[in-house]
């Protein structure tokens, strides 16, 4: 797999009819390793070993439907009362973040009303917090740690 620019950690992997496999640290079970699953295992690593998000906090791939249909962010996570206060949207590596992947994540906080949006490819990480003086999101050159995540708004 690609070497990234988050931090490297010791993970799984287990072979199956000559697929591998990566267990995912928060689901407690094996996932098909692709390109994007390699950069949400790395980025959900770092936010757990490096930020302090508690890993029972995090969802992944969680389904969230917003009255016309379903869609999927790789990873939210949540406050101690369950309300979500980022998403993060991971492409792979070889994927470049345009407008339109901001896009996407603008459509998930339709719905979530969150306090942060990141979006990474691996290589790149772009973060932006909601400011409510200004009524919009800004952005912002750190990945912030769980405890200033979860405290905003």
């Amino acid at each position: 797999m690609m070497q990234l620019t988050l931090p490297s950690f010791d993970y799984k992997t287990k072979q199956v009819l000559n697929k591998t496999y990566i267990l995912d640290l928060v689901r407690k079970k094996y996932v098909l390793l692709t390109p994007e699953e390699w950069v949400r295992q790395h980025m959900l690593h770092y936010l757990i070993h490096y930020c302090s998000y508690p890993k029972g906090l995090c969802c992944l791939e969680k389904r969230i439907y917003n009255g016309m249909s379903y869609y999927r962010p790789d990873i939210m996570v949540c406050d101690k009362f369950g309300v979500t206060k980022m998403v993060v949207e991971c492409k792979a590596h070889y994927i470049k973040l345009t407008d339109k992947t901001l896009g996407q994540m603008m459509q998930y906080n339709r719905q979530l009303m969150v306090n942060y949006l990141l979006v990474t490819n691996g290589i790149t990480h772009f973060c932006w917090q909601w400011e409510e003086d200004l009524g919009c999101f800004q952005a912002i050159n750190y990945i912030p740690v769980y405890q200033t995540c979860a405290i905003a708004r």
